[in-house]
C-alpha cells in the first residue's frame, strides 16, 4: 500500500507539474502577446506624438508668419497715421492761411470800394448837382435824363456802401462785435423782412480774429437762414461764461433738414453740408473753440463756444 500510494502521488505530482507547465506556457504567450500589443501601441503613440509635434511646429512657423505680418502692418498703419497727421497739420495751416487771406481781401476791397469807388461816385453826384443848378437850359428830355442819372449815381452809392460795409463793417474794428452786429442784422431784416431778436450781453472788446469769426458766422448764419429756413423770425444771444465766449444763433423754420443726407436711424449728417456751414466750422476749430448745428423739426440751431484763454493771432 506504501508504494501504491507513492505511485499515486507520484502521478498526481506529475499531473500537477504538467498543469503547472501548461499554465506557465499560457502565461508566457499572454506575456508576449501583451508585450506585442505594448509594442504595437508604443508605436502609435510615438507616431501619434511625431503628428503632433509636426502640427506644433506648422502652427509656431504660421504664428511667427502672422507676427510678422502683424508687426508689418502695424509699422505701415503707424507710418500712414504719422503721413496723416502732417497732412492734416498741413491742411490746417493752409485753411488758415486761405482764411486769414480771405478776411484781407474782403478789408482790401471793402477800403477800395470805400476810398475810391465811393469817392468817385460822390463826385459824379456833385457834377451832377451842378449841372442840375443849370438845367433851365435844358429840354425836358435832358432834365428827365438828369434827373435818372442823379438817382442812378445815389442808388450807387448807397449799394456800394452797402457792398463795403458787408465786406468789413468799420464798426467791427471801431466798436466791436455787438455794434457790427446790430448794424447788420438792421439792414439784414430791411432786405429779408425776417426779424431777428438780439440778446447780446457787454462781452467787451474780444481779439480781433474771435470778433471776424464770429461775425462771419452771424452773417453766413442768418444768410443760410433767408435761403433755406422759409421762416419770419430768428435769434442771436452773445454772452460771456467762464473763459470763452458763447454765440447761439436760432430760427423758427424748417431749414436744411429735409435736404441733409441722414444715417440710416434718421440722424442727420451736417458734416456733409455745403463750404459755407464747413468754413464756420474750419474758422472756430482754428481759434480752439466749438462748431455745432442742430436740426429739429422746429427750426435749426448754430452753437459756437470759443475759449478766451488760448493765444490768437
Amino acid at each position: 500500500m506504501t508504494a501504491l500510494r507513492a505511485r499515486e502521488e507520484s502521478a498526481h505530482t506529475r499531473a500537477e507539474v504538467e498543469q503547472l507547465l501548461t499554465q506557465m506556457r499560457e502565461a508566457n504567450e499572454r506575456l508576449l502577446v501583451a508585450a506585442v500589443n505594448a509594442q504595437n501601441q508604443s508605436d502609435e503613440a510615438h507616431a501619434e506624438a511625431a503628428r503632433a509635434s509636426a502640427e506644433l511646429d506648422d502652427l509656431m512657423n504660421r504664428l511667427e508668419d502672422a507676427n510678422e505680418r502683424l508687426d508689418t502692418a502695424a509699422a505701415h498703419a503707424q507710418m500712414m497715421a504719422e503721413e496723416a497727421a502732417v497732412r492734416q497739420e498741413e491742411y490746417r495751416q493752409l485753411s488758415t492761411r486761405l482764411l486769414t487771406l480771405q478776411d484781407e481781401e474782403r478789408r482790401r476791397l471793402a477800403l477800395d470800394l470805400h476810398d475810391s469807388t465811393a469817392q468817385r461816385l460822390a463826385a459824379l453826384t456833385m457834377n451832377l448837382d451842378v449841372v442840375e443848378s443849370t438845367c433851365e437850359a435844358l429840354d425836358a428830355r435832358a432834365r428827365r435824363a438828369l434827373a435818372e442819372s442823379r438817382s442812378l449815381a445815389e442808388q450807387c452809392s448807397r449799394e456800394v456802401r452797402t457792398f463795403a460795409y458787408l465786406l468789413h463793417p468799420p464798426l467791427l474794428d471801431e466798436r466791436g462785435l455787438p455794434a457790427a452786429v446790430r448794424w447788420f442784422v438792421e439792414g439784414f431784416t430791411k432786405r429779408s423782412g425776417i426779424e431777428v431778436t438780439l440778446n447780446l450781453h457787454d462781452v467787451g472788446r474780444l481779439p480781433g480774429p474771435i470778433e471776424t469769426a464770429l461775425f462771419r458766422v452771424v452773417q453766413e448764419s442768418l444768410t443760410n437762414v433767408h435761403r433755406h429756413a422759409s421762416t419770419s423770425t430768428a435769434s442771436i444771444e452773445l454772452t460771456m461764461t467762464a473763459g470763452a465766449v458763447a454765440l447761439d444763433i436760432q430760427d423758427g423754420g424748417r431749414g436744411l433738414r429735409d435736404q441733409v443726407p441722414r444715417h440710416q436711424n434718421s440722424t442727420l449728417l451736417p458734416e456733409t453740408l455745403g463750404v459755407g456751414i464747413q468754413g464756420m466750422r474750419e474758422r472756430i476749430r482754428q481759434l480752439g473753440g466749438t462748431f455745432g448745428v442742430a436740426f429739429t423739426d422746429t427750426g435749426t440751431t448754430v452753437r459756437v463756444r470759443v475759449p478766451l484763454n488760448k493765444d490768437v493771432a
